[in-house]
């Protein structure tokens, strides 16, 4: 994939082009230029900021959990990738652009329940006039590390990146107005598949009972408005409609959300193979980014397929596209426990 695919890459607000990218950060969070619509969908927190570093925190709501009633990894992934944009934009210069290219995470240990906050902090440990890397760590509130991760991200000189015209690409005009509100509010079943449905139902009977309703989806996708639409052995499909809520600081739908996306659908894809009594967890996740994707409506559709079926590991790969257009392409890998070894 060559960078031009991606240029020019716009901005919603035009004025901070003018000044390097840390001081554009800056600007934003002291209240000086607006905010992205995807701060309040997440509740995100700037805890620290500085050249080729940033640290956010955003809450670890209930709504945030995935079906065993803890945290879903995809949510690491999603902060992952907003503290390694933060750090890569604070190198830049005035004018200058970037777009995430890969993302990996790595899940540390099973993920934990809702509680008050999660951290993810990272840092540039390289970049060129074309590349940059990124290292990051992501914490709970007692600081224990619960998931690792790295990104690429391709840089764009500074003349590439464009200003949206005032009016309709502003920030004013795109706020989120519903999501951010619901984090503080009671999740109605924080674990909609409990331990005895685990027990006497397969992934894929599981599965199909959300289909049709008997049960309900679990907290994140609810909050997302993440969609099961197809479930069959080793194969999911789910949509996620797009609005301007999930617009991030460049104009584009945050690639975070569509990791979390492709999170779901490989992970679905496993629990589709899995007979009843199965433990899973998540080890690891990683996105390719092909193209950028504008919040003009229609869906997001991710596709989770499995590619290894394993006994006590599979994995599954997860094809994100817009537009009939692909624009990421996901691998997850997930650790299973046999019914008889449970």
């Amino acid at each position: 994939m060559s960078q031009e695919k991606h240029a020019p890459v716009a901005v919603l607000d035009g004025g901070l082009l003018a000044v390097p990218g840390l001081e554009a950060l800056r600007e934003i969070h002291a209240g000086r230029a607006p905010q992205p619509p995807i701060h309040d969908w997440s509740g995100r927190r700037l805890v620290g900021l500085q050249r080729g570093q940033a640290s956010i925190a955003m809450p670890a709501s209930g709504w945030f959990c995935g079906p065993k009633g803890r945290l879903h990894s995809g949510i690491f992934a999603f902060l992952l990738d907003m503290a390694h944009l933060y750090a890569v934009v604070s190198t830049l210069p005035a004018g200058g652009g970037c777009t995430t290219a890969e993302l990996s995470v790595t899940v540390l240990g099973e993920p934990p329940p809702s509680g008050a906050e999660i951290t993810a902090r990272s840092r540039v440990i390289y970049s060129d006039e074309r590349n940059a890397l990124a290292e990051g760590l992501v914490t709970g509130q007692g600081g224990q590390p619960l998931a690792h991760s790295t990104s690429r991200y391709f840089v764009f000189a500074p003349g590439t990146v464009a200003a949206v015209r005032s009016g309709s690409g502003s920030l004013a005009g795109m706020r989120a107005t519903g999501p951010a509100a619901r984090l503080e509010e009671p999740v109605p079943q924080l674990a909609p598949i409990g331990p005895a449905l685990l027990q006497r139902l397969s992934g894929l009977q599981i599965l199909a009972a959300q289909l049709t309703g008997e049960i309900p989806a679990a907290p994140i996708d609810r909050y997302a408005g993440i969609r099961l639409t197809e479930a069959q052995d080793g194969r999911v499909v789910f949509s996620l409609p797009v609005h301007p809520g999930l617009v991030q600081e460049l104009g584009t739908v945050f690639g975070g959300v569509i990791a979390l996306l492709a999170k779901s659908a490989s992970g679905a894809a496993v629990r589709a193979i899995a007979p009843a009594g199965t433990g899973f967890t998540a080890l690891d996740l990683k996105v390719n980014f092909l193209r950028p994707a504008r919040a003009e409506g229609e869906e997001l559709i991710a596709t989770g397929t499995i590619t290894h079926r394993g006994r006590r590991l599979s994995i599954a790969n997860a094809v994100v596209t817009y537009r009939d257009r692909r624009i990421a392409i996901a691998t997850g890998t997930t650790a299973l426990v046999p019914p008889d070894q449970g």
